[in-house]
Formats: C-alpha cells, structure tokens, sequence
C-alpha cells in the first residue's frame, strides 16, 4: 500500500489550468487550418481574377486590331457605293441627252448593277469571345459597353434588315435588265474583298432603253437606296472611331 499511496501522489494533476492550455492548443491549430485554407481560396481567387482580366485586356487589344480592319473595309464599300451613285447620274444624263458611246453606257449599268449590291460585313469573332468569355462584363465604362453592344447588336440588326431588301430589290433589278440588255463581261484581278473593276464586251443595248419607264424607276429606286444604306454607313463609321479611338487610350494609359 505505501508504493500505490506514493503512485496516487505522484500522478499529474489536470486543474482548470491545465484544460485551458489544451484547448488554446486545438484552437490554435484549428486557427492555423482555417487561414491556411482561407488564404488558399484567396490566392487562387486572386489568380482567377488575374487571369480573366488578362484575357479581357487581350481581347480588348484584338477587338482593336479588327474594327480598324473594319474601318478600312467600310470606306471600300463607301467608295464602292459613291462610285454606283456617280454611275447612275450618268445613266440619268444620257437620258435626257445621249452623247456617250454604248459601251460606255452598258459599262455603268453594269456598274450600278455589281455595286449597289455590295454590302458591309464587320467582323463580329472578338465580340463574340467577349460574350462567351464574360470578359464583356469586365469591362468598367458603362457607355463604352453600351458602344460596343450598340455596334455588334443594334447597328448589325439594322444592316441586316437593309441587305435583305437589298438583295431583293438587286435580283428584281437584274431580272428586269433581262429582256432589255444583254452583255458579257470579264472581272480583272481584285485589290480587296469588296469592290471589282469590270470589262464589258459582247453587248446588245436598245435605242429606246432610256426611254423605258420601268428601266428609269429601278435606277431611282437603285439611288435613293444607296444613299439609304450610305446614311447607315455613317452611324457605323462613327460608332467605330469612337471605340478605335476609346481602345487606342485605353493602350496609351
């Protein structure tokens, strides 16, 4: 009995401070867990984050690259449309007052013919991969958002709505020239996407054409939807630049 009354003596003794110290130890431990796990979620966050904005700023930089493209392309097309637009002025003189040869002549009704169906095409990838990306709505500025939005969106739903009566109007146009002309022609090497340059030969034009009533309506009709399309033209020249020019600050800052 003396060697257990000595064993009982001698056991440690766990008091309230003893139990303090314990558990400050597992909350500490557990602090330590916690932050760690808390601090990897941030720094992969942060990353996230890092690499989304990266690929925003690229997308922007691209976006950049084709509307200029763009802008380039849309004064192509309006050279192409102020070049049908000079051509059926001349078709209107000769009306009155024939002096050019028939070749001549043939040579701008085709011209009116090829070019018041030329329509303009912008290049919509980048904005697409903004959307799919959600890099569009990281973008800060508001009203730029709305510039670009207005461009690929609106101004594209408008332009679309103008080709499709165009293109019907163009097929009504040439299947009315079928029974009053006929020509052959050869299409030289093109300098770009969108306008040509034409050689007529083989032709037949009849002497009472600019007496034809139903010949000068589709020449009227052909000018007032020009200069229509020309006006929405304008709205995209502008609603460009302003992003062109917005993007090329946005790189010098």
């Amino acid at each position: 009995w003396e060697n257990k009354t000595s064993f009982l003596h001698t056991r440690p003794k766990y008091d309230g401070i003893g139990k303090t110290e314990i558990f400050k130890k597992y909350f500490l431990d557990f602090l330590v867990v916690f932050f760690g796990i808390l601090s990897s979620f941030g720094i992969d966050n942060y990353i996230k984050n890092v690499q989304k904005e990266n690929q925003k700023n690229i997308l922007l930089d691209e976006l950049y690259l084709s509307i200029n493209d763009d802008i380039i392309q849309l004064k192509i097309v309006n050279d192409a449309l102020d070049d049908c637009l000079e051509s059926i002025e001349i078709l209107f003189e000769q009306s009155e007052n024939k002096t050019l040869k028939d070749s001549i002549l043939v040579y701008h009704i085709s011209n009116v013919s090829a070019k018041s169906a030329i329509s303009f095409f912008p290049q919509k990838g980048v904005y697409n991969q903004l959307i799919n990306t959600n890099s569009f709505e990281l973008i800060d500025d508001n009203a730029f958002r709305r510039k670009i939005s207005d461009l690929f969106e609106h101004l594209e739903d408008r332009k679309n709505a103008a080709d499709l009566k165009f293109d019907f109007f163009i097929e009504s146009f040439d299947k009315a020239l079928l029974d009053k002309i006929n020509y052959r022609l050869k299409i030289e090497e093109l300098d770009n996407s969108v306008s040509i340059n034409t050689i007529i030969y083989d032709f037949k034009l009849p002497k009472n054409l600019f007496k034809d009533s139903e010949f000068l309506g589709y020449l009227s009709n052909a000018e007032k939807r020009v200069y229509m399309y020309k006006e929405l033209m304008k709205k995209y020249s502008q609603s460009m630049n302003e992003i062109s020019s917005f993007l090329e600050n946005l790189k010098n800052n």
